[in-house]
């Protein structure tokens, strides 16, 4: 599993929880 990839899914995550909270 690359930390590359977790970093992708990571800041998408939060992304998407930053967008639904506004």
């Amino acid at each position: 599993f690359s930390s590359l990839i977790f970093a992708t899914l990571a800041a998408a995550y939060i992304g998407e929880s930053m967008e639904g909270h506004h």
